[in-house]
């Protein structure tokens, strides 16, 4: 084929061209994608950059070879454009799981904290300190001024009530 007829923009030249390595560089695809809709647009996208940068065209290398490098350059930004919305992708569905999860912990805690706000003033604080702070029932007995059994029955009749609300 006649590289300089192309690069003088012969559109006859360049159909020509079209005629000739269609058919290869199609198959380069299809080998490469898989898919037939890829290398169909592939095919096509090789052609109009053959066309669109014409004038870069080296006149002592055959046509083949340098429409090749160009098929070659737009699988490989194919193949990139696809990884990164893989990559996106991945992000996205990670970003959403972890969304679910503090929305859940969200609810969950607001659903605990209604629970709890039902409970009398004084065993709500002595269940919180003893379930969420970690404080003995010995400690919450001398804050409270109150015995240790006062302290083990409200914390007694506070799961109580929390299981039946539940």
């Amino acid at each position: 084929m006649n590289v300089l007829a192309i690069k003088q923009s012969s559109e006859s030249q360049f159909e020509n061209s079209y005629a000739r390595y269609h058919r290869k560089v199609y198959a380069y695809f299809y080998q490469k994608t898989n898919s037939a809709y890829m290398a169909e647009e592939l095919l096509q996208l090789s052609f109009i950059k053959l066309w669109n940068f014409r004038h870069t065209l080296d006149e002592s290398i055959l046509l083949e070879p340098q429409l090749f490098t160009i098929a070659r350059s737009c699988l490989l930004d194919y193949l990139r454009m696809q990884a990164n919305q893989t990559r996106m992708i991945e992000s996205l569905k990670t970003e959403a799981i972890v969304h679910a999860e503090t929305q859940k912990e969200f609810d969950s805690d607001r659903h605990i904290q209604g629970l709890l706000n039902i409970l009398p003033p004084v065993r709500k604080q002595v269940f919180l300190l003893s379930r969420l702070e970690g404080f003995s029932n010995k400690e919450i007995a001398d804050k409270f001024e109150v015995s240790i059994r006062t302290v083990e029955k409200h914390i007694s009749l506070a799961i109580k009530q929390l299981k039946t609300l539940r």
